[in-house]
C-alpha cells in the first residue's frame, strides 16, 4: 500500500534547532510546510533476540517516577522518545536488523513488558523478536524528511508496555539500500542519556560487522532495582526525599512573575539558532573546564537573577542521575525532577559558572526518590503555603555534552553565521517560564517558552535569549566582574508596581488574589487584605447558605482554582463572618462584624 505521509510530529519531542517554517494543526502537532513524502508499506521484517535470562522483578526509582507519570497523562506527546539513526550510503536492511538484534540483546529494558501501578513489576523477556517495519520511499525526498515521517508513524498511537515491545523500530529503503532508520521508545525504558549511548553503539555496529557483538553483561534495570532496595540505598532515596521537601517549602513558585502585559493570550516559544553562542561555550568551556549545558545554566541564572530581583536562583530541573561509573553504558530510565539552589547576586561569570557545577552536583545527589512519597509531601506542603507549583523544569537540558574541554584550539575560523530566530504557537500549559536547550555543537539551540504569553511576552522571551547570547558571548573573552555581567546582560530589573507583594518568598499581585478569591468563593463575598494584625494575606468571608462553612473548607476551595495562576497564592489566614460590611474594602468595618469562624485553613 502507497500513502502520502506529512512530515509530523508531537511538539513534546526534544527541541531541536529552528529551521523550515512550522505550523501547529489541530492536534498540537508541529508539521514543517512542504511536499508530502510518499511512501510504500512493505511487509515487515523480524527482528530476533536472545538474552542471558527471563526474570521478573520491582521497578527501579526511575522506571517508577515515568510509570506515574504515563498513569497520570498516558496520551502526553513526551510519553515516548525517538531517535535518528545515520547510516552510511549503500546499507543492507540485513546490516540494520543485525545492529538491532544486537541492541535488544545487551539491553533488557528493551525486551521487556511492564505492569504499571503501585508497586508495578518489569518482566525480561529471554527470547523473542521486535517487528520492524520497511517503507519504500517512491519519491526523491531527504533522509531526515523520510526520518521525520517514519517517527510520526511510530507515534501514531500510544504503546503498551504491558503487551508489546517498549520499542518501535522502522526503516525507509529505496532501490534496496537503507535511507534512515528510527526507533521510537517508551520513555519507561530510556531517556536521554540511554539515547545517546544507544546512538553510539548502533553508529560503531553499523560501520563495523565485527562490533556487533553482545559484549561483556552491563547492569540492567533488574539490576539497579536489586541495587535500590540495599538500606544504603535506601536511606541516600530518604535523604534526597528531604532534599526536594525542604526547597519545595522554600523556592518561590513561579520566579518570573511580573505584570500582566496584554490579556492572556495562550502558549508559545522563541527559539534561537546561535552559532556565536556556540562558539563563546567552546572558549567558556576551556577556561573553566565545566560543560557546557552549566555554562548556558550559569548564564540563564545571572539573566533570571538581573531580571526577578532574587539573588538566589531556586527552580526545578532535570538530573541525569548518572554519578557511577556502574552506569556509564546502562540504557534505562534515571532522569528525575530535582531543585537547583544557585546564589547569583553579587559575583563574576565564572564564579558563577563554578558555583552551578556545585549546585547541579548537590541537586544530582538527590535527584533520585521515590515519586509516590515526594508527590505526597508535596501536596503536603503546597496545601500548607497555599501555592500550586508546576513541576515542569524551569531549565530542561537534552545536551549530552561528551566533548572535551579544548575545543578552543579548533575553534571555527571566520564570523559566526547571523542568529536565527523563530516564533512557534505551542499547546496550552500552565508553565510560565521554561528554558529548552537542545544543542550545544555548531549552533546552540535554546528556546524560551511560556503558557501565559501575555504575562511573559513574545517580547520578553525573545529579549530574555538574546540577553544570554550577548553575556555568552562577552564572558567568551574572559572573565567578566558583577558589573560586567550585568552590562552584558543589559536588561534592567522587573518593575512591579503598588499592590504586588513578596509573600512566603512569592512575587505576588493583591488584585490578582482578589480576583482568584471571587472567582473560587462566589457567589459568596470576601475581600483579602494584604496584612492584618502581622499576618500576611488575611481574607474576610462572608459564610454564604450552601458555601463553604468553615476556614479549611474555603482554603480547599482556593486550592482547587489556585493553578495557572501565576501571580496568585491563597490567603494564609481565613476570617468568615456573617455579613459583609456595606464597604467591603473597609477592613475596619470587616472587623466590626461578628465572626463565625476563623483559621488558617490549614492542617
Amino acid at each position: 500500500m502507497t500513502v502520502r505521509v506529512a512530515i509530523a510530529a508531537p511538539t513534546e519531542r526534544r527541541w531541536q534547532r529552528p529551521g523550515a517554517p512550522r505550523r501547529i494543526d489541530a492536534s498540537g502537532r508541529v508539521a514543517r510546510e512542504g511536499p508530502m513524502v510518499q511512501l510504500t508499506h512493505l511487509d515487515p521484517v523480524p527482528v530476533r533476540f536472545q538474552g542471558w535470562r527471563a526474570a521478573t522483578g520491582p521497578l527501579t526509582v526511575g522506571q517508577r517516577n515515568i510509570a506515574k507519570w504515563l498513569t497520570d497523562a498516558p496520551q502526553a506527546p513526551a510519553a515516548v522518545l525517538d531517535q535518528c539513526f545515520g547510516i552510511p550510503p549503500g546499507t543492507a536492511v540485513a546490516d540494520v536488523i543485525e545492529c538491532f538484534a544486537v541492541l535488544l540483546c545487551r539491553h533488557e529494558g528493551l525486551r521487556s513488558r511492564f505492569v504499571l501501578g503501585v508497586p508495578g513489576a518489569q518482566r525480561v523477556l529471554s527470547a523473542g523478536e521486535v517487528a520492524m517495519a520497511v517503507h519504500r520511499v517512491d519519491d526523491d525526498a531527504t533522509p531526515e524528511q523520510v526520518a521525520e515521517c517514519l517517527v510520526a508513524l511510530g507515534r501514531a498511537r500510544p504503546i503498551d508496555v504491558a503487551t508489546e515491545p517498549p520499542v518501535r523500530l522502522a526503516v525507509g529503503v529505496r532501490d534496496g539500500a537503507v535511507v534512515t532508520a528510527v526507533a521510537v521508545y517508551s520513555h519507561l525504558v530510556v531517556d536521554f542519556q540511554a539515547l545517546a549511548i544507544l546512538g553510539a553503539e548502533f553508529a560503531e555496529m553499523i560501520c563495523d560487522p565485527a562490533a556487533r557483538i553482545i559484549g561483556d553483561a552491563r547492569q540492567q534495570p533488574l539490576d539497579r532495582a536489586t541495587v535500590e532496595r540495599q538500606p544504603s540505598r535506601r536511606r541516600r532515596l530518604d535523604q534526597a526525599l528531604r532534599y526536594w521537601s525542604r526547597h519545595i517549602a522554600t523556592a518561590p513558585v513561579h520566579p518570573y512573575a511580573r505584570p500582566r502585559v496584554t490579556p492572556a493570550t495562550g502558549s508559545g516559544a522563541w527559539g534561537m539558532s546561535s552559532e556565536a553562542a556556540s562558539r563563546a561555550l567552546d572558549r567558556i568551556a576551556a577556561r573553566t573546564q565545566v560543560s557546557r549545558p552549566t555554562i548556558v545554566l550559569a548564564a540563564l541564572c545571572a539573566v533570571l537573577s538581573r531580571r526577578t530581583g532574587y539573588a538566589t536562583c531556586q527552580f526545578v530541573m532535570l538530573s541525569a542521575n548518572r554519578f557511577e561509573s556502574s552506569l556509564k553504558r546502562y540504557v534505562g530510565t534515571l532522569t528525575q525532577l530535582t531543585y537547583v539552589a544557585v546564589e547569583a547576586g553579587g559575583t563574576g561569570f565564572d564564579e558563577l559558572v563554578r558555583r552551578c557545577f556545585g549546585a547541579v552536583l548537590q541537586a544530582g545527589l538527590n535527584g533520585a526518590y521515590d515519586v509516590n512519597l515526594q508527590h505526597e509531601h508535596s501536596t503536603w506542603v503546597a496545601a500548607e503555603r497555599g501555592v500550586a507549583p508546576s513541576f515542569e523544569p524551569l531549565f530542561n537540558s537534552v545536551v549530552v555534552d561528551t566533548r572535551g574541554f579544548d575545543a578552543a584550539g579548533t575553534a571555527p575560523v571566520g564570523d559566526p553565521a547571523p542568529t536565527r530566530l523563530e516564533w512557534a504557537d505551542l499547546p496550552p500549559t500552565d508553565i510560565l517560564l521554561r528554558f529548552d536547550l537542545g544543542q550545544v555543537d555548531g549552533e546552540m539551540a535554546a528556546r524560551v517558552w511560556s503558557g501565559d504569553t501575555g504575562r511573559l511576552t513574545p517580547d520578553e522571551a525573545r529579549s530574555l535569549l538574546l540577553a544570554l547570547e550577548r553575556l555568552l558571548v562577552a564572558a567568551a573573552g574572559g572573565d567578566l566582574d558583577h558589573a560586567a555581567t550585568l552590562a552584558a546582560v543589559a536588561l534592567p530589573p522587573i518593575e512591579r508596581p503598588p499592590g504586588w507583594l513578596l509573600v512566603d518568598n512569592c512575587w505576588i499581585d493583591l488584585a490578582e488574589v482578589q480576583r482568584f478569591l471571587d472567582d473560587a468563593l462566589a457567589p459568596a463575598v470576601a475581600r483579602v487584605f494584604s496584612a492584618v494584625d502581622g499576618v500576611d494575606l488575611v481574607a474576610y468571608v462572608v459564610a454564604a447558605p450552601g458555601g463553604p462553612a468553615t476556614p479549611a473548607e474555603v482554603h480547599r476551595r482556593c486550592l482547587a482554582l489556585l493553578p495557572g495562576r501565576h501571580a496568585a497564592m491563597t490567603p494564609r489566614h481565613y476570617v468568615l463572618c456573617g455579613h459583609p460590611p456595606a464597604d467591603v474594602t473597609d477592613l475596619a468595618a470587616w472587623r466590626a462584624q461578628p465572626v463565625l469562624a476563623a483559621g488558617t485553613g490549614r492542617r
